[in-house]
């Protein structure tokens, strides 16, 4: 006959964050990290709380050590999570407006699950202040309201894990596309752009003149898309270059590297280089 030992942990999950965004196909955003601050620290230290962090945010875990329910544990606790943004062109795909500072504070402040007032994290999540690394912060989590985790009573308490999620919204942008050739007097007449059926979608054309000096002819999309981090739709640019010889080429799909906002229109583009040598 075996000897059988059976063990039970006292480890329990108390809360977790997740941090979603619409651009990604499986809504999972892992483009930031987590670091509680020394402050809370020190407080995890004090009532046995485990920090780990997860592929899109982080989990707290209590030791559930019934030292932790006597009462010098009550009352509501506050814990500081520092973020970093680690993905430089965040800001391009994300629809948030920096003007007014470029500071995260989430709070649980809320009814909902979320960190922030609305569905979507907005303008009112950004701090005045500036940080000079773009799109840092913190997040402020306020625990223990009702001793449900720590202090007298806690170990008696039904109170499950606390779960929250920060999501953020797809910047939605203007295509332009932009073409170009190295051949003197390029002639870009009767060239349009169309949709895998072949419907004619943009045919007006005008000249701009980039950074560098090169002159560019652009078409923009008379309607603004939602950034994707995979897009389906295919279009083409075409010509009719004499009888039943129609020119025909696929364009490339929208980079986010080349968003940015126009200042004279009030709107962001996300511009399409394509060349015609």
């Amino acid at each position: 006959m075996q000897n059988q030992i059976n063990f039970v942990s006292n480890y329990k999950k108390i809360l977790e964050v997740t941090v979603n965004h619409e651009y990604f196909k499986d809504k999972k955003c892992n483009s930031f990290n987590f670091r509680p601050n020394v402050d809370t620290l020190n407080l995890f230290k004090n009532y046995g709380i485990l920090f780990r962090t997860t592929p899109t945010g982080f989990v707290l875990i209590s030791s559930g050590d019934i030292r932790f329910t006597s009462p010098s544990f009550n009352g509501p606790i506050e814990a500081i999570i520092q973020i970093t943004n680690t993905d430089p062109v965040f800001s391009n795909y994300t629809d948030l407006a920096l003007e007014n500072g470029n500071e995260f504070i989430f709070k649980n402040d809320f009814k909902d699950v979320y960190l922030h007032q609305n569905e979507f994290a907005d303008a009112s999540v950004l701090s005045a202040l500036s940080s000079d690394q773009l799109l840092t912060g913190k997040i402020v989590l306020n625990l223990n309201q009702n001793n449900e985790f720590f202090g007298e009573g806690s170990e008696k308490s039904t109170g499950v894990e606390k779960f929250y999620k920060i999501n953020f919204k797809s910047r939605e942008v203007t295509l332009r596309y932009n073409f170009y050739s190295s051949k003197e007097d390029f002639e870009f007449s009767n060239f349009y752009i169309t949709d895998a059926e072949g419907t004619s979608l943009i045919s007006e054309t005008t000249k701009r003149i980039l950074a560098g000096g090169r002159e560019v002819f652009c078409m923009e999309q008379p309607t603004s898309i939602k950034l994707a981090q995979f897009t389906e739709s295919n279009y083409f640019l075409k010509k009719e270059d004499g009888f039943l010889n129609t020119f025909s080429i696929q364009l490339p799909h929208p980079d986010i590297k080349n968003v940015s906002f126009n200042n004279i229109y009030s709107k962001y583009y996300c511009d399409v280089f394509v060349s015609l040598d």
